[in-house]
């Protein structure tokens, strides 16, 4: 079946799996990551409409 890969080529074939490995969870954790920081920035923007819309409601009926 040809000749047995020699040691550097096994060596360079890990280290090639290893760093693929690697950029493969770096991307998952990435996205996960912006998941959490979008989720959290939506949650921000929703609680200070709350907030706006709850103080005008106030102001509305403390002047009627």
């Amino acid at each position: 079946m040809g000749q047995p890969m020699s040691s550097r080529a096994i060596v360079s074939l890990g280290v090639w799996i290893l760093a693929m490995v690697l950029i493969g969870t770096l991307t998952v954790g990435v996205a996960l990551l912006f998941y959490v920081a979008l989720t959290a920035f939506f949650a921000v923007v929703v609680a200070i409409l709350m907030l706006i819309t709850r103080q005008r409601d106030n102001e509305h009926k403390t002047i009627v």
